[in-house]
């Protein structure tokens, strides 16, 4: 009902109350007010339904899997299984909170929480949480984007990136400058000329805080969640997006399509394996494919990412949250 059919309804009930005793009318009259009180009760309560949900004590949460910390996608992340949820709003400091269930998962939607979780396994696990983490180590080296291209380099995996610029003297314009810790596309930066790296950087941390990297070009890019196990990789979910231009940074371009593929390429698994020796939780990986159909790595992302969490076909992704609670 909206305020204006009770109007009307309470105004039909009054012009049909004509005509009759006295008493009656009164009685009428009383009814019409207490049902038109109940119908705009029932209103409020129908809009203000996810407003109600959001407000639960944490305590009351449902699920059996919760991502944290609390940042907007509970709307979303629920549609995968109604046992998931994004509204527990403890941001890794503080008291570490009890489990909202026996063998609830507690997973990580940015990457200081999920440093956090790795740092406070131990009490976290006192408090009867499941997790899948790894040491801080392991996340710092593929985490943090300027540890992530030295390991890369280590590892003689630097053909799977795009190409490093050690100076802003010497790099290709335009080029990509991101910082060395940043998620959802917070630091990162077309450039265009010595200038404008200066301009961000202030001439301060280039090669420590900062990176320069090639620009890939090209309106199709991909995000493939994995759930990893000591490096193995036990599922995967590739989402591909397309966008209204070829040189950009996410979120600043339009998104034009998305579809969720049936089946990571096995020659993609085989790169990425690559890089997640020791390496226990969920991440995802951002890249494009070049001309020489090659993938060309931009970040892993050592948490649940947008494309999981918001983006791919729910079904699917059910399953792949499903493998991760059959874990011992």
């Amino acid at each position: 009902f909206e305020p204006n059919s009770l109007l009307q309804l309470l105004v039909a009930g009054d012009m049909a109350s004509k005509g009759m005793p006295r008493s009656r009318k009164w009685f009428s009259g009383l009814c019409g007010v207490i049902l038109v009180a109940f119908l705009g009760s029932m209103l409020t309560r129908c809009r203000l339904g996810e407003r109600i949900v959001e407000s639960l004590p944490e305590s009351r949460l449902p699920g059996r899997i919760c991502v944290v910390p609390r940042n907007g996608w509970h709307k979303s992340i629920s549609q995968i299984d109604g046992a998931i949820s994004n509204l527990m709003s403890w941001n890794g400091q503080g008291p570490v909170p009890r489990a909202l269930e026996p063998g609830c998962w507690l997973l990580p939607c940015s990457e200081d929480m999920a440093l956090s979780i790795a740092r406070l396994q131990g009490e976290l696990r006192a408090a009867g949480w499941k997790l899948l983490t790894s040491d801080p180590e392991v996340l710092m080296r593929l985490g943090n984007k300027v540890n992530f291209r030295t390991y890369s380099e280590a590892q003689g995996l630097l053909e799977h990136l795009p190409k490093h610029y050690s100076s802003h003297r010497t790099a290709q314009y335009p080029c990509i400058l991101k910082v060395a810790e940043g998620c959802y596309g917070h630091g990162v930066h077309i450039v265009n000329s010595t200038e404008d790296v200066l301009a961000i950087t202030k001439g301060d941390g280039f090669g420590s805080s900062w990176l320069l990297q090639e620009l890939i070009a090209g309106t199709v890019e991909y995000s493939t969640s994995l759930l990893v196990v000591d490096g193995k990789i036990l599922d995967a979910i590739t989402v591909r997006y397309v966008y209204d231009r070829a040189a950009y940074v996410w979120p600043r371009a339009e998104e034009l399509s998305r579809a969720t593929l049936g089946e990571a390429p096995a020659s993609h698994l085989a790169v990425m394996s690559k890089f997640l020796t020791g390496y226990s939780g969920i991440c995802n990986f951002n890249y494009k494919i070049d001309r020489d159909r090659h993938i060309k790595i931009f970040e892993i992302n050592i948490r649940v990412g947008a494309d999981l969490a918001c983006d791919a076909c729910r079904s699917r992704a059910s399953v792949f949250f499903n493998k991760l609670v059959s874990l011992p």
